[in-house]
């Protein structure tokens, strides 16, 4: 199924303020759900057993524009060796699936023997910690994804 009719698909469920799209043409299956805004595409393989449809969903590529809609990147000021806690044994400033606030506290970036605290830059939840507690990290490396 070519791209344009998958975004003519999308845009129907958005007007239409559905929340699923369940598509079956000849061999090919198109689910779209509506995640937040943006709705995203799986394509599903359709094999036919005699009178009988499967649906192979374990082989399902997932289409979509962008990896991820909505994350946003949040990336490392300056190179020095990144601290996901305060001090060795606490517990750490985040974790995957927390909520956070615009300020608050990700990490710590040590450089040149100064302590930056590396602040949210808005509010979400995180979706993925991009690099481990004692790592060294560059200018512009992502530190955390996260879903505003």
């Amino acid at each position: 199924m070519d791209t344009n009719k998958i975004n003519e698909l999308a845009k129907i469920l958005r007007q239409n303020q559905l929340t699923k799209l369940d598509l079956t043409e000849g061999e090919c299956r198109i689910v779209l759900e509506a995640a937040g805004n943006s709705p995203v595409a799986v394509e599903v393989p359709v094999v036919s057993v005699g009178n009988k449809t499967e649906i192979l969903a374990e082989t399902a590529p997932v289409m979509e524009k962008e990896e991820k809609f909505d994350t946003v990147e949040q990336k490392s000021p300056l190179v020095g060796t990144v601290y996901l806690a305060q001090q060795a044994g606490a517990e750490p400033f985040i974790k995957v699936g927390d909520h956070v606030k615009k300020g608050d506290v990700l990490c710590i970036v040590e450089s040149m023997k100064m302590f930056n605290n590396i602040e949210a830059e808005l509010e979400g939840i995180i979706e993925e910690i991009c690099v481990d507690n004692g790592q060294i990290v560059e200018f512009g490396q992502v530190l955390v994804k996260i879903l505003p």
